[in-house]
């Protein structure tokens, strides 16, 4: 039985592809699969990961014609996963080797449909960004019971562990910018128990290129996003959502106006 399914979008990662895969190929979790997507990349992803898939037999790799966005991607992952479990991975981040063994566990202790871990931000250089959010409050086990998660808890997918069961009927939106944030809204939203890792397992990198600094008229997009969430949310405590929408805007709008290049 394949306990974990790890979904990969991948487009251009040759940078900093092999350290991820390092570290997934070699978790203390056994029974996990890996499947990577390989969005149409032009550099020598491609190479990358056959070499990987021969020596690897756990790896599964889709290869897209045309470049499809990660939003796609993504749920083309969900689509071929097999795994009771499924998590996703950022081609330019990477995890502690025993970051599945660690959440999975803890869905099966305390039967939970999601798992959450704390994590690292890291610039390119190395060197790790200040992130003071740590959530440990073991007595939120539902968004419901705690509107507070709705607050606490970082909207990117890739620190979690979802039961497959749990995300079979939510999918990412595509060809918009911040596309996970009401995919993970929806997950907390319709848990019914939610666990916490209080461990540091995630190593985000920030990118002077990434997708979340790049400023282009698609940061308008976050409307057409706070939309889709507000729907999820409509028969939730009207407080929460008010505070989560002025949140959502300001620290968005912040991210992108201290931008260098913006």
């Amino acid at each position: 039985m394949i306990k974990v399914s790890v979904v990969i979008p991948v487009y251009n990662g040759e940078k900093y592809l092999k350290k991820c895969l390092d570290n997934l190929c070699n978790q203390t979790l056994d029974n996990i699969e890996i499947i990577i997507i390989n969005d149409a990349s032009v550099d020598n992803t491609s190479k990358i990961l056959n070499d990987y898939k021969k020596k690897y037999k756990n790896i599964k790799i889709i290869n897209n014609k045309n470049n499809k966005g990660i939003g796609y991607n993504r749920n083309k992952g969900i689509k071929e996963a097999s795994g009771e479990f499924i998590s996703f991975v950022d081609c330019d981040d990477y995890i502690d080797k025993s970051m599945l063994e660690k959440m999975y566990n803890k869905a099966i202790k305390d039967n939970s449909e999601l798992v959450i871990c704390n994590y690292f931000m890291m610039r390119e250089n190395g060197t790790e960004i200040k992130n003071d959010i740590n959530i440990v409050d073991e007595t939120s086990k539902t968004l419901k019971n705690n509107n507070n998660l709705l607050l606490d808890i970082n909207l990117s997918p890739w620190n979690k562990l979802y039961k497959k069961e749990l995300i079979e009927d939510i999918s990412f939106a595509e060809k918009i910018k911040y596309e996970d944030a009401p995919f993970v809204v929806k997950t907390l939203n319709r848990a019914n128990r939610i666990s916490f890792v209080d461990e540091k397992l995630y190593y985000y990198i920030i990118h002077s290129k990434s997708e979340t600094t790049v400023v282009d008229k698609r940061v308008f997009d976050i409307f057409k996003v706070l939309d889709l969430i507000l729907d999820e949310l409509k028969d939730n405590n009207s407080e929460y959502k008010e505070a989560f929408v002025i949140r959502t805007l300001f620290r968005y709008t912040l991210q992108q106006r201290n931008q260098k290049d913006k």
